[in-house]
């Protein structure tokens, strides 16, 4: 008897696996569910698939190939895997975010928002700006929602923050919209070492983009502005350092939008409430994305003013005797945590830096910078003696923490009034914790807690 292939399978029993199991099912289709191992992490997640009714395996094997004709990879799985390669002999082989984009219902805008740092900002910020503007819109995408969660909801527009693993299986995906915020050395590890594969990997973003595409890029980035100048449709840039003929710039300490060099007043800079020159940056590739969509000028510019910015990223969290706790736990790349140090003039920091070494950074760019902006270094975690031997070398005080309440208490006693305790690791947090919004969170309880203690 020939078994009927009409199965979808999906590779990963994450966030983006539960979620592309679940639109199978609403579509109509069988989903199995392969895992690679059976850890109590995942127990909850495979208690959903049984209520579900979804066959699952806790290891990678063949068992599902007969009966699938379709597999759906996850973003956290290298598709180069020895297991990827052998699915790919069987069936064809998609991502998640290609999955959804598929599924799309109709009348679906779509904004997509890649880039190496400032993407769940600028995605946060561009669907604060959509709804106060009457829209309904939904943050999606690796933001923590996956898009094939909200294939047939109720919002008219979808802002998706987009990953460069995602990218990697896009086929047919093609915003409306689509925004680079930067592009700066990362994850590394999966791309071979090679900066410019990483970098081509995020420009996919752009590759189904016709004519009738809006392309909104950092123009203050050289080798992305130069890289992108020949998109077909309308390409927008946007700076904080020079005017542009179209796009957002500040000039004279105002915010401006330009179409076709005709420049329109959006809000005075020093009204943000966001600090620091990146999220400068966001700011202004969020106005150019969203400005077609703008009815209402007055409440645009109350709305970008209003924006207090998202969890885990310069997020205040207490004050204790005049110095101000800030979790910027997102900060899990180099370039993250520069801007982060640089987001505070006048005021000292005492930085809690380290976590999972897997990425074998370069921390040599931080040094500048911890010079000028630190009164101390706290090191945290598996990056620790690469670190130490970098601030040894160079000099630099710093002190060791063996876990988070540690390093939040060697902070404080550390710290003088007016200055900031800033969580910034510049590295993932896999050593310690599932992901960077554990850590962050742990942060916050720890700082939380000895502000009890200090009161």
């Amino acid at each position: 008897m020939v078994m009927s292939r009409d199965g979808i399978l999906i590779i990963g029993c994450g966030i983006s696996g539960l979620a592309a199991a679940r639109l199978a099912l609403r579509k109509g289709w069988k989903a199995y569910v392969t895992e690679r191992q059976r850890t109590p992490a995942l127990e909850g997640r495979f208690q959903q698939l049984e209520e579900l009714g979804i066959p699952y395996e806790t290891e990678n094997t063949d068992r599902f190939f007969s009966s699938c004709r379709l597999a759906v990879l996850s973003p956290g799985i290298d598709p180069r895997s020895p297991y990827i390669q052998r699915v790919k002999e069987e069936m064809p082989l998609i991502g998640e975010l290609e999955f959804a984009y598929r599924s799309l219902s109709p009348g679906k805008r779509l904004i997509a928002v890649t880039g190496t740092n400032g993407k769940s900002t600028t995605v946060s910020l561009i669907r604060h700006l959509l709804e106060g503007q009457g829209h309904s819109a939904a943050a999606v995408g690796n933001i923590g929602l996956a898009l094939s969660d909200y294939t047939d909801s109720s919002h008219t527009f979808l802002v998706c923050e987009v990953s460069s693993y995602q990218l990697e299986t896009v086929e047919t995906f093609r915003p409306e919209t689509a925004v680079i915020t930067n592009i700066t050395p990362d994850h590394l590890d999966r791309y071979g070492g090679s900066f410019e594969a990483y970098f081509k990997t995020k420009l996919k973003i752009t590759d189904n983009m016709g004519e009738e595409g809006r392309l909104v890029v950092n123009g203050d980035d050289e080798k992305l502005e130069t890289a992108t100048r020949a998109f077909p449709g309308k390409r927008y840039l946007f700076s904080r350092r020079r005017s542009l003929p179209r796009g957002a710039f500040v000039n004279e300490g105002t915010l401006w939008f330009s179409e076709e060099g005709d420049p329109e007043r959006i809000a005075s800079a020093d009204r943000l409430t966001l600090p620091g020159a990146h999220n400068l940056e966001n700011t202004l590739a969020a106005i150019a994305a969203v400005r077609p969509y703008v009815t209402s000028m007055a409440r645009w510019a109350e709305d970008l003013c209003d924006f207090k910015g998202i969890e885990h990223r310069l997020e205040p969290v207490c004050e204790i005797m005049g110095i101000l706790f800030v979790n910027d736990s997102k900060g899990t790349n180099v370039d993250s945590t520069q801007k982060a140090l640089a987001s505070f003039p006048g005021r000292k920091i005492i930085l809690i830096l380290g976590g999972d070494d897997a990425k074998k950074s370069d921390f040599t760019p931080l040094l500048s910078l911890i010079r000028k902006e630190c009164r101390a270094v706290v090191l945290l975690g598996e990056t620790t003696p690469r670190i130490k031997s970098m601030m040894e070398r160079e000099k630099i005080p710093y002190e060791s923490a063996g876990g988070m309440e540690e390093a939040v208490r060697l902070s404080f006693s550390k710290a003088l009034k007016g200055d900031i305790v800033l969580l910034s690791p510049a590295a993932a947090s896999f050593d310690m914790y599932s992901n960077f919004e554990e850590r962050g969170r742990h942060f916050k309880e720890e700082s939380l807690r000895l502000k009890k203690e200090e009161i």
